[in-house]
């Protein structure tokens, strides 16, 4: 006998926990998989910083007691010759990402969510072409078992367990191309001496040592702290491991280590939005469905935001008896994509521009103030860079920066794409039947934009 449900959530790292968690109250019959067991929830390595204003946004509960680890401030960016420091303030915390995750998932058990760990998804189960379920294995029993549900939900992360097994001519079977993903690596360790101003997380802008991305110091204490790199991937740069352990070890700020209570590495989109989040009966949330910050790769506030969204939603599908695309899911997309993802597009093309550049160029822009940190969290907040200067400032900045000048007509490049491509995201198609003809217009915006840069891969 097969087994039924409403909703079935393969995947319990940020974006399905916060799912289950939205969905616990709802009426419906929702089980959740993941394939490790209470001690690896939220397993993925990260820098672990997630701003506060994430929580505000979505009615998540914020961390506390042991979940906690540090209070933040604010981030200090840093040049590559580090004489330049930009300070952006800004609340948040650092958080033991297992201890939160868990507590969303007892909660989310304790209101009826049937959370089932040590799973094995094999992968998704159609019937006359429609999705109806997904293939499971209990990790340490001999048989295959299904679950039928209305609604399937992917949160595997950039594994995409069950987006890459979708027939191939449905637009969310959309992969993940390496150029568009940061390899990671991270130790958080203890140390012998306090960290100054450890409730300022910082990063380091340097080309040599994290190409195509950066390195992180994120403390979590006065005496702890989380330091990593992530370097594009697909470009043949060595792995951030190798990196890390020849670089950033002989640092000073990373002197005195202790213990490392943790070491690992990890795949992390840096995209714009996949091009749907749904399909029929279909819901791909967090990495899967490249719900993240492409400048800094951080996706644990905006897999709560897809989660939140699409909780909404799919209470209004069940409540509707409609699992299509032309239903309620396809507000999901609407409402993250004129919400975050407009910007989060804007910041692709802001992450493509950075990946150009050298250290040298970066020095010289932040030396000649065309990046404040003022304009930072703009760019940040908003996914808009004020490449238009005024007649006057144009002068002056040509004036000291004559051996630059094709910077600054790249930065200008750079600044009328971001606004372009944000303009074609606020615009996203109210129904499928306009998504390949969206899909046209913005690949051919990147096409455009690549050419104009000199962008070949």
């Amino acid at each position: 006998m097969v087994e039924k449900a409403d909703v079935v959530i393969v995947g319990l790292g940020p974006a399905g926990s916060s799912l289950a968690y939205q969905l616990r109250k709802s009426g419906l019959k929702v089980v959740g998989f993941d394939i490790v067991d209470w001690d690896g929830i939220w397993g993925k390595p990260c820098g672990d910083a997630i701003g506060k204003h994430h929580f505000e946004e979505t009615g998540m509960p914020e961390p506390r007691g042991e979940a906690l680890r540090n209070y933040v401030k604010g981030i200090d960016i840093y040049s590559p010759s580090e004489e330049i420091r930009l300070r952006v303030e800004g609340e948040g915390f650092i958080i033991d990402r297992n201890k939160y995750g868990v507590s969303l998932l007892k909660e989310a058990q304790s209101d009826g969510v049937d959370v089932r760990l040590r799973t094995f998804v094999i992968g998704p189960v159609f019937r006359d072409g429609r999705l109806v379920g997904v293939e499971y294995k209990r990790l340490g029993h001999g048989g295959k078992d299904v679950i039928e549900a209305d609604i399937i939900v992917d949160a595997t992360g950039s594994s995409q367990v069950l987006r890459r097994k979708l027939p191939s001519d449905w637009p969310a079977n959309e992969r993940l191309k390496d150029v568009d993903a940061n390899l990671a690596y991270r130790r958080i360790v203890d140390l012998d001496h306090e960290i100054e101003d450890y409730q300022y997380i910082r990063i380091y802008v340097n080309q040599e040592i994290a190409p195509g991305g950066y390195w992180w110091y994120f403390p979590e204490g006065p005496t702890s702290v989380n330091a990593g790199l992530g370097v594009q991937h697909g470009r043949g740069y060595p792995h951030p491991k190798k990196i890390f352990e020849e670089k950033l070890l002989t640092r000073p700020e990373l002197k005195g280590i202790v213990r490392v209570k943790s070491d690992a590495g990890a795949v992390v989109p840096t995209r714009r939005p996949a091009n749907t989040l749904v399909w029929d009966n279909f819901v791909g949330i967090g990495d899967n469905g490249f719900t993240v910050n492409p400048v800094h790769g951080g996706g644990m506030g905006y897999a709560m935001s897809a989660a939140t969204f699409s909780a909404r939603r799919i209470v209004e599908a069940s409540e509707r008896g409609d699992f299509t695309r032309y239903g309620p899911l396809w507000s999901i997309n609407l409402d993250y994509n004129r919400s975050i993802g407009a910007k989060q597009a804007a910041l692709d093309i802001f992450r493509i521009y950075l990946q150009t550049l050298s250290n040298d160029e970066i020095e010289w822009g932040l030396k000649l103030g065309i990046v404040d940190a003022s304009k930072a969290y703009n760019i940040s907040s908003e996914g808009e860079l004020e490449a238009d200067f005024s007649a006057l400032e144009k002068l002056k900045i040509v004036a000291r920066g004559m051996r630059r000048p094709r910077l600054l007509l790249k930065l200008k490049t750079v600044g009328d794409y971001m606004k372009e491509v944000k303009r074609v995201y606020l615009n996203y198609p109210e129904n499928p039947d306009g998504l390949s003809e969206w899909v046209s217009k913005v690949e051919d915006l990147y096409a455009r934009f690549k050419r104009e840069l000199g962008v070949e891969w």
